[in-house]
């Protein structure tokens, strides 16, 4: 969990901050903005925001021309560097699903669509949900990112609402047939009570203990075996097992997941740092995998390790 400020670490980051101002305002007019943000970090002023790693994943021409082309999701804020992590990640999982042969895929929580568009770009068909507009800032997606028929598959249905039907419709494959995964990615992590501040969506920070605790641990593990029919496969990427009581919320969806097997995965270093949560936490997300296909296992492995 998240280590408390203490006095040191206020006086450390002062002191930094002293030492910094040194530094003649000639030089720094010089200095790339995201040399500035890993000064600023190796200093302790501010934590590094990026969390991207350096690995030959990242150096492949395939990654590389994705990357050019995903530059409609980066966004530009004064002082900042452009955040890499997201493309990372987003490039890892694609590239994973890939190499299982998943051929189609529904998010949970698309958000911006930067997944979906790197799902898409390596050849799988996608959808999704994510909430209503009114209820997250999260969906902006880029007017140019995405082709016409998968912005009509990406619904905006709360997933506590959604059916099988909806998680099938618009496929190429029609509707008797099951999609090959559904998958989130820091999704279900605003409803875990693994930190004490900065949820991301209103309504679950609002919502009263004894409710949270029934949309964990009996409205989520029954929505999940509920829409088992319409998928062959179920990947969670959320907080790890001792946030917030993840692992025991995972484990009752297990329960009601009959026929599927389940297994936990941590992501191996280095992409054990993209998978933070947060700058400044060290609680990571790992994979909850409920799978019928063994393949999609099998080829996790060279990302990740079984803990259970």
């Amino acid at each position: 969990m998240t280590r408390s400020p203490t006095r040191v670490d206020s006086a450390a980051r002062g002191l930094a901050r002293h030492v910094a101002s040194w530094v003649p305002t000639s030089a720094k007019r010089h200095v790339s903005i995201a040399l500035k943000a890993r000064v600023r970090a190796l200093l302790g002023i501010e934590p590094w925001p990026d969390l991207a790693v350096r690995h030959p994943l990242f150096r492949e021409a395939r990654y590389r021309a994705l990357r050019r082309d995903a530059a409609r999701f980066d966004v530009e804020k004064p002082n900042k560097p452009v955040l890499e992590r997201g493309h990372q990640t987003s490039y890892l999982v694609a590239r994973w699903l890939s190499e299982a042969a998943i051929r189609t895929a529904f998010q949970v929580g698309y958000a911006n669509g930067r997944y979906v568009f790197y799902l898409s770009q390596m050849g799988i068909e996608c959808g999704g949900t994510d909430l209503p507009a009114d209820e997250t800032a999260w969906t902006a997606i880029p007017s140019d990112a995405l082709d016409a028929p998968v912005r009509r598959r990406l619904l905006e249905v709360d997933f506590f609402d959604l059916t099988p039907l909806q998680v099938l419709a618009g496929f190429s494959r029609g509707n008797d047939q099951p999609l090959d995964v559904l998958f989130t990615e820091a999704t279900f992590e605003t409803m875990l009570p693994w930190r004490s501040t900065g949820v991301s969506v209103a309504k679950y920070a609002t919502m009263k203990p004894a409710a949270l605790h029934a949309l964990l641990e009996e409205k989520l593990p029954a929505k999940l075996a509920e829409l088992a029919t319409s998928v062959r496969n179920i990947v969670l990427i959320e907080p790890e097992p001792a946030a917030g009581g993840a692992g025991r919320v995972f484990e009752m969806c297990a329960r009601r997941l009959a026929g599927f097997r389940y297994d936990v995965w941590r992501f191996r270093s280095p992409f054990d740092r993209l998978f933070r949560l947060s700058a400044s936490s060290s609680t990571e997300q790992v994979v909850y995998a409920y799978v019928r296909d063994s393949r999609l296992t099998d080829t996790l492995g060279a990302y990740a390790e079984r803990i259970t």
